[in-house]
């Protein structure tokens, strides 16, 4: 995301100078609710949000190495039975981090104010979403970017009243911009942001925060290229990337390029200013996308795929490019069997430890029995038999060992194919 790149400052308040990396964020442990830990993060100053929480991870990562850990301290001790998330772990608060670390703010009250929001209506639909890409319908208000040049809004991109509170908390120039969709009245649709997994819902968030960006930067606010953006892929069906999708169309190149399909998007994205530059090779793509009776997977969001695109434009031989393609799906053919081959086996040996360690329990619960049944029946303590208890135990244990190693090797084909491959 654009917000990403380096800031003017990491001192609050301070003028531009170095432009030191913002630093990363961690795979927060907590982003889940959870119990029993202690060592919770809050906003101490200047004003106290002692309902935001930042554990331990994010903090020493994100925060910590910054001028604004000054605001933070640790949180009062919670109930042992009180659940508790890491706040951090949101999305919107790591672009409210990322806007407010860009900007020089004075202090970090934007994170615990973005953390507070609550609309009447409730929150966005998709957090409600079960699996990756899916956007649940909802009838609520909806708002959309109004099209500059016509003044209309452009209703092929919807996003909840949820949504728009945090885009408009953290980023002060989109106050009042968007228009409400059926005039403010409550309709059936979906919300184009904060989609599960969906790299197209970054790039609507991306083009909101480059608008605000410019607008602070010229004191002008244009809509145009972001309102082109979204009449330009909106309609499109989101690169599936590696995953098979069906009832899906898709370009190909059938008569030289079998192998090569391409999602509507990357092909708008790559191929289509080849097309009107009639560049020999791109004139070999279908015109028009066609549904595969067994669907499809896109090659080309790869970037490794890409330049294999662009190597074999330059040259105009579709012969490499077929050989580069053909390699590449061979690999990942391979590399996916041994990976599923290796999830089977790993799910067996988990299973096998949770039997082991359940056997475990039992097996204490009736040596114990078996000594208590000895003592009352003879009137004499004899030590427990735990033979049976350490046999579950250090089978399970294995099952255990056996099952991180299989990870660790499954591990190593994903790294494979995302460093050489992919």
């Amino acid at each position: 995301m654009p917000l990403q790149r380096p800031a003017a400052s990491n001192m609050p308040g301070s003028a531009p100078a170095a432009t030191p990396e913002i630093p990363p964020f961690a795979d927060c442990p907590r982003s889940q609710y959870a119990t029993g830990h202690q060592d919770w993060y809050m906003i101490s100053g200047p004003q106290q949000f002692p309902n935001f929480d930042i554990c331990l991870t994010c903090f020493d990562t994100s925060i910590k190495p910054t001028a604004y850990a000054r605001f933070f301290s640790r949180s009062p001790p919670k109930p042992e039975t009180m659940a508790t998330q890491c706040d951090f772990s949101n999305l919107w608060v790591h672009i409210a981090w990322v806007w407010l670390f860009s900007q020089s703010a004075p202090d970090a009250s934007l994170l615990g104010m973005i953390a507070a929001i609550q609309v009447p209506e409730g929150p966005c639909p998709n957090s409600q979403a079960e699996q990756a890409g899916e956007k649940p319908t909802a009838t609520r208000r909806w708002f959309c970017l109004p099209n500059p040049r016509t003044g209309a809004l452009i209703e092929d991109l919807t996003i909840c009243s949820h949504c728009i509170a945090h885009i408009e908390t953290i980023l002060p120039p989109m106050r009042g911009v968007f228009g409400a969709a059926a005039g403010g009245a409550s309709c059936p649709a979906t919300c184009d942001l904060m989609v599960p997994n969906s790299q197209r819902s970054l790039s609507y968030i991306d083009q909101i925060v480059e608008v605000a960006e410019r607008t602070l930067k010229t004191g002008y606010l244009d809509l145009t290229p972001a309102a082109e953006y979204i009449e330009k892929y909106a309609l499109l069906p989101e690169c599936p990337k590696n995953n098979t999708v069906k009832n899906v169309g898709c370009y190909s190149m059938p008569s030289s390029v079998p192998e090569f399909t391409v999602c509507q998007e990357c092909y708008t994205e790559v191929i289509l200013s080849e097309v009107r530059n009639e560049a020999p090779l791109a004139r070999q793509v279908s015109t028009a996308p066609s549904i595969p009776p067994d669907g499809f997977s896109c090659q080309l969001y790869s970037p490794r795929t890409r330049q294999f695109w662009q190597d074999s434009l330059t040259t105009g031989d579709a012969g490499l490019l077929r050989q580069k393609v053909t390699e590449r799906k061979q690999k990942q053919m391979e590399l996916t069997q041994k990976a599923d081959q290796l999830t089977l086996t790993y799910h067996q040996q988990k299973m096998q430890a949770k039997y082991h360690n359940e056997m475990m329990l039992i097996e204490a619960s009736t040596a114990m029995h078996s000594a208590l049944t000895w003592q009352a029946t003879t009137g004499v303590i004899r030590p427990t038999d735990f033979t049976a208890v350490n046999a579950s135990r250090n089978q399970g244990s294995q099952m255990e060992v056996q099952a991180a190693v299989t990870l660790s090797q499954i591990q190593m084909i994903e790294n494979e194919w995302k460093n050489f491959w992919e």
